[in-house]
């Protein structure tokens, strides 16, 4: 017997928060003999990875975190017919990644699983994202920069696709990426501190 609408509604919710739970990058560095809460910032996240342990074990990191809020809007836009509960379920990606029950409700800071979500509704929006933080990181090598600056192409990008097609249809999802860049951006507070008072940590590098 099939489940009604609002137990595939909850079953959704739930796998979506357990998906974003997952702490790929205590899971990775764990395998390199690291606990990633004791090193660098202590943030659990790609970029205290990429910082402390290298380029090479922060590639899984990245397709994990990313392919588990894509999963977590995948699955629940299948089991539920609907954009609004698909968005739902990325947000609960997003947060169980940044409070994950698996690590005492500390987590990273979101970037990478929001990018997974967008990148199941609005691929272009989502890649320009990607290009932004790509060509930040490429040029000052932060990559807390790279992120803010990514947070903030995103939503524009989705607001002028959804002009250039008009295509109404994409209004919710520019809401719900807007509150998600600014949950990224609020994660993101201490960052900027230190890239305003020229602190921040590079990578490959010591603070500017």
């Amino acid at each position: 017997m099939m489940a009604g609408p609002e137990a595939r509604i909850a079953a959704s919710l739930v796998a979506a928060y357990f998906l974003g739970s997952i702490p790929a990058a205590a899971l990775i560095a764990r395998l390199h003999g690291v606990d990633i809460t004791k090193v660098g910032s202590g943030n659990p996240g790609m970029t205290n990875v990429w910082r402390t342990l290298g380029w090479k074990p922060a590639i899984p990191v990245s397709l994990i975190d990313a392919g588990k809020g894509f999963l977590a809007a995948w699955l629940a836009a299948r089991l539920t017919d609907s954009m609004a509960w698909a968005l739902g379920a990325g947000v609960m990606a997003v947060l169980g990644h940044s409070f994950t029950c698996f690590a005492r409700f500390k987590g990273g800071k979101g970037v990478l699983t929001t990018f997974g979500v967008f990148l199941y509704f609005v691929p272009v929006s989502a890649l320009a994202g990607l290009a932004a933080w790509t060509a930040i990181v490429l040029r000052t090598r932060y990559v807390s920069l790279g992120s803010i600056t990514a947070a903030v192409v995103m939503p524009v990008g989705i607001l002028l696709e959804a002009h250039i097609r008009d295509n109404t249809g994409l209004y919710p999802v520019l809401a719900v990426a807007t509150l998600s860049s600014a949950f990224v951006l609020y994660r993101h507070r201490s960052n900027m501190g230190r890239l305003l008072h020229g602190t921040e940590t590079k990578i490959g590098g010591r603070p500017a």
